[in-house]
């Protein structure tokens, strides 16, 4: 019986591992190209990512590989250290991507896991939109066959209709017939459709396309054969100089606060129920990039596109990723010339739609519809990553959004500790009364001692009738409180006044919903 089962898991993983695999391969290139970086760097980072990512992590049902969200971390530094010389660029940005590893040992040892998800919500989304929009600035130019002058991405988008009049019609016509390919694949009304990832298919396609019409070499993937090559040593005179320890921290940064949420977003999915160790995945990310540096590989995540189809195609363990990690593999070793077929512009439409749904007007308008407070630190966060850079856009987010929340109440002394009173009433009922603003850097200190209490088997009241103001980050993380303590047997509740901020009502309604 219990053999059984165990077959049927790995049965399962295997599935779902070869699955994941197919949709890693062209994904892994096309964010190589898109940081400036070697089309094999992605792929070794899947493959670290699978091998050693797996059972070093903290979570069960993750996929680790690299991620559309440090494309332009990647490229800057790449542009920033090499003044010029990609090749010297990308040997300083794997130094940084070691020492940015390094950094996120040292986050996972001081159990920085869970409370980067305090990190405010607003900040997060506005810096995954301005990346998608960064990434369809850029690959929009390829998938016309145009090489922009312009670098910044407010010019790139400027600059996209002059590349539509001078665009290359074979190259423009296989990007096009690849787009809409990537998207009528999955609406297509056949059964197989769903067993077989769009991106696959878009480079298969692109692959045969480019040998129909002769596609100059020059407009194909270039990737060596020989895997020696592929092996490129870290220069680390770079962290000499304060862009490489700006790349780094900024990578260390990112990276983190990215594998956080995906593994926190992804661990909600999971059939199971089992718990996140998101300072266990911190450390395993930080070992995994080090060694993907140390060797020429690109800095990795917990990736949520490929974690989502994990999830969806069945996985059921940490095992889906290792053997993802071991298919990948597999192909570099077997199929390395065949590679070199595949068409630029198809990896570009595949990242048009990465960067479409990470840009996409939904974003604005979810960020609109939470509420004003959390639309300033939104846009704020995208205009000046857009205009300046992720680093300093970040900055500006997080700070827009403290003033933001000390003109709707917070109070200076309450910025990193809340003012509450806390009691256990004669039922084993701990009840926290709070008497100050909630917002994302104070809440962290109160999550603790809630979370003491589900150790200790109390239930919980949170008491919130005197809380000025909330934000979205808290309220989150509260529907989350709820739902461990439901998976515990335990009570988790909250009592708001009716004149609470709006916030506050959506997660009362939410709650009477789910009673």
């Amino acid at each position: 019986m219990g053999k059984g089962l165990e077959l049927n898991t790995f049965k399962a993983d295997l599935n779902a591992g070869f699955s994941v695999a197919l949709v890693a391969l062209p994904l892994s290139i096309g964010i190589s190209l898109a940081s400036g970086a070697p089309a094999s760097s992605g792929l070794i980072a899947a493959i670290i990512g699978g091998l050693i990512g797996s059972w070093l992590g903290g979570t069960q049902m993750t996929i680790n590989g690299p991620a559309a969200g440090l494309i332009v971390i990647v490229l800057e530094a790449i542009l920033t250290l090499g003044h010029g010389d990609s090749v010297q660029g990308f040997k300083g940005m794997l130094a940084a991507s070691v020492v940015a590893g390094a950094f996120q040992i040292l986050f996972g040892a001081l159990k920085f896991g869970r409370k980067g998800s305090a990190f405010p919500a607003s900040v997060i989304h506005g810096m995954m939109a301005a990346i998608g929009l960064i990434i369809i600035a850029k690959q929009a130019h390829v998938l016309l066959g145009y090489a922009p002058i312009a670098k910044n991405p407010i010019m790139l988008f400027s600059e996209i209709p002059q590349a539509f009049f001078n665009l290359q019609p074979s190259i423009f016509g296989l990007g096009f017939s690849s787009l809409a390919l990537l998207m009528l694949w999955p609406r297509l009304p056949w059964q197989f459709t769903k067993k077989i990832p769009a991106p696959l298919i878009t480079v298969i396609f692109g692959a045969f396309g480019a040998h129909f019409i002769q596609l100059s070499p020059s407009a194909l993937l270039n990737i060596p054969s020989d895997l020696g090559q592929w092996i490129i040593f870290p220069d680390f005179s770079v962290m000499q100089t304060f862009d490489g320890w700006r790349a780094a921290i900024t990578l260390a940064l990112v990276a983190s606060l990215e594998t956080t949420l995906s593994a926190s977003a992804i661990g909600k999915l999971d059939p199971m129920n089992r718990k996140c160790n998101l300072d266990r995945d911190l450390l395993s990310k930080g070992v995994c990039n080090m060694l993907s540096g140390s060797i020429g590989g690109l800095p990795m995540i917990a990736e949520i596109v490929r974690s989502s189809a994990n999830v969806g195609y069945k996985a059921k363990t940490w095992k889906s990723n290792f053997l993802h990690g071991v298919i990948v593999l597999f192909a570099v070793l077997a199929l390395p010339s065949v590679l070199s077929l595949i068409p630029l512009a198809s990896l570009a439409a595949i990242l048009l739609l990465v960067g479409s749904r990470l840009g996409s007007p939904s974003h604005f308008m979810h960020a609109l519809k939470v509420g004003k407070d959390n639309l300033v630190g939104f846009l704020v966060t995208m205009v000046v990553t857009l205009a300046v850079d992720l680093l300093v856009g970040i900055f500006a987010g997080a700070v827009a959004q403290y003033l933001v929340e000390m003109y709707l109440g917070l109070k200076i002394k309450h910025t990193f500790k809340p003012s509450y009173d806390e009691k256990l009433t004669n039922l084993n009922v701990e009840v926290f009364t709070v008497e100050s603003s909630l917002i994302f850097s104070n809440f962290v200190s109160l999550k603790e001692e809630i979370l003491k209490m589900k150790k200790l088997r109390r239930n919980v009241k949170l008491v919130l009738v005197g809380c000025e103001y909330i934000d979205h980050s808290v309220m989150d993380q509260i529907s989350e409180l709820k739902h461990d303590f439901e998976l515990c047997s335990l009570n988790f509740e909250t009592e708001l006044s009716k004149e609470h901020h709006s916030l506050g009502e959506d997660l009362l309604s939410s709650q009477k919903k789910s009673a």
